[in-house]
């Protein structure tokens, strides 16, 4: 038998559910949100709608998601009891937009490093 088998199936296991967008139940999320801002104008049944709007967009771009990404954003959004479609979404978009800005500067520090190299002058080949 091989003893490494729950563990290899553990890890299917949360690889299979990381893979899947979350579902959480936003009511109390919406409500405890009314609650702590008052009546602001805030209804449930808007909460509750961009709640929607935002896992629609989470849906849409998950698959791109890397994975420690996905497990991050996950436990920040589970953070305080209440889960949001909304946290979820602002955490992924921050994490694509620091990950898009880091290859953008790795790109611009290999293009100077490039452009350095062909403005230096060539040395002369040593005469024999």
């Amino acid at each position: 038998m091989m003893p490494f088998a729950p563990a290899l199936l553990a890890s299917n296991l949360f690889l299979t559910v990381a893979d899947n967008v979350p579902t959480y139940n936003m009511q109390p999320t919406c409500r405890a949100a009314i609650e702590m801002m008052g009546s602001q104008g805030r209804t449930l049944d808007s909460c509750m709608r961009s709640e929607a709007e935002a896992r629609a967009e989470i849906v849409k771009h998950w698959p791109q998601v890397p994975q420690e990404e996905k497990s991050r954003c996950m436990q920040t959004a589970l953070q305080g009891g209440s889960p949001s479609y909304v946290e979820l979404l602002i955490c992924l978009e921050m994490n694509r937009d620091s990950r898009t800005r880091a290859q953008q500067l790795k790109d611009e520090q290999a293009k100077a490093k490039l452009e350095q190299a062909k403005a230096k002058p060539q040395k002369p080949a040593a005469k024999p």
